[in-house]
């Protein structure tokens, strides 16, 4: 019996998947714009995939993208897990280096002409152009994070310094947190102080007390480091170097804080389960207006002009659009779950839904659907390169590139 060429077969199979995922999606809307995609286990998909769900990147490097993951399958009942990482041109999505490993990725950074990443149970340093290994520590890192001339591992109840370029471990402190940082220096939080170190000795520069409302440092905005605790908001200046007011919030934020002038928006989840969208008045310390949501997301909301864009993950329409001034509802949609931070560009909301596993379009101001693509997998991060592609990863491990111009 004749039989087609399997890599016949697996060829058109993947045209008519291209050509849907491309396909206009009606109702008006315009055609995808996609630039390119790039499939890094394209044959995989084809056997029983198990995916890891951990992905890499998109990490924007210039003209160039990082991008990769940790992919499971299975061929003939045998279960195998590679890792894989590539270096992709922007503009093409074709990829300047490839580099494999055992194990899982974990957190990853750039600095300089450096790589970060954790594999496994180590953090490795590599060479940003060649992708060439050039040292490994036995560091299992919670977070990577690049501060002055040193790359931040955050392990356990300890944070240490590494050199990128050698791997030499410079410093390590004891810390209950994840460090922020402010140019050169490094904040993090011991027990109930807050210390700030220089990056590069971990020499302590000053400290500050804190009330035990508040346990980790969320997010810095100039001077003013934002912290939290399980149900509390406070704020610190770094500049003065004191606290400046903490305050109860009635429920624990979920996610990040977005800060516009002189508010902050997040959302709030109270013991009993109830969402609560919030507009912090930075002056009084006090809600400007407070809206219920039906459930909450991971995500930071969104500043878009005079409206702010908040997701909740479980309501039929789960990007919800408000009124700055008063919380009022100018627009909803669709998505399914938000389970990456949508990404705003020139009057235009992208927002990658689970679910539906689909890349979306809105006019930031209206919520009018321009777009929409298919993705094949689960969307696990978005990203804008230099000149305004639109990068989106899936738990497939397929990036996707979209034109925003």
């Amino acid at each position: 019996m004749h039989r087609r060429p399997a890599c016949t077969v697996l060829a058109g199979a993947l045209a008519l998947i291209a050509a849907c995922s491309s396909a206009p999606t009606g109702g008006g809307e315009e055609p995808t714009p996609t630039l390119w995609t790039f499939e890094e286990f394209a044959w995989y998909r084809w056997f029983n995939k198990v995916s890891m769900n951990s992905t890499v990147g998109p990490i924007v490097v210039g003209k160039t993208v990082l991008y990769g993951g940790t992919y499971g399958y299975s061929v003939m009942g045998q279960e195998t897990r590679t890792s894989r990482l590539a270096l992709l041109d922007a503009a093409t999505g074709q990829a300047r280096w490839r580099i494999e490993h055992d194990g899982t990725w974990g957190p990853i950074v750039l600095h300089g002409g450096a790589i970060a990443a954790m594999i496994g149970d180590q953090v490795l340093g590599l060479d940003v152009a060649s992708g060439v290994q050039r040292w490994a520590v036995p560091l299992r890192a919670r977070t990577l994070t690049a501060a002055g001339d040193v790359v931040l591992v955050a392990e356990r109840e300890t944070i240490h310094a590494i050199d990128p370029t050698s791997g030499e471990r410079r410093w390590q402190a004891r810390s209950t947190t994840d460090p922020a940082t402010a140019g050169d220096t490094v904040l993090f939080i011991d027990g109930q102080t807050l210390r700030a170190v220089a990056a590069g000795t971990g020499a302590v520069r000053w400290s500050l007390g804190l009330p035990v409302a508040l346990a980790y440092p969320q997010s810095l905005q100039g001077e003013h480091l934002y912290l939290l605790g399980t149900s509390s908001l406070g704020s610190v200046n770094i500049g003065t170097r004191s606290l400046e007011w903490v305050v109860p919030l009635g429920g624990a934020p979920t996610a990040g804080i977005a800060v516009a002038e002189d508010t902050l928006y997040f959302t709030t989840q109270s013991a009993s389960g109830s969402y609560v969208f919030h507009a912090f008045d930075l002056a009084t310390q006090k809600d400007r207006w407070s809206r219920a949501l039906d459930s909450g997301s991971r995500v930071t909301p969104v500043v878009m002009g005079s409206l702010v864009a908040t997701a909740a993950n479980s309501s039929a329409e789960s990007v919800v659009a408000l009124s700055r001034s008063a919380g009022v509802l100018a627009w909803s949609a669709r998505t399914g779950s938000v389970p990456v931070q949508p990404v705003l560009k020139g009057g235009v909301l992208y927002v990658a839904g689970q679910g539906p596993n689909r890349i979306y379009a809105f006019r930031a101001d209206t919520g009018a659907p321009l777009w929409s693509g298919r993705l094949w997998g689960w969307p696990m991060a978005m990203a804008l390169t230099e000149d305004g592609t639109l990068l989106v990863g899936a738990d497939n491990l397929t990036l996707y590139a979209y034109r925003t111009n």
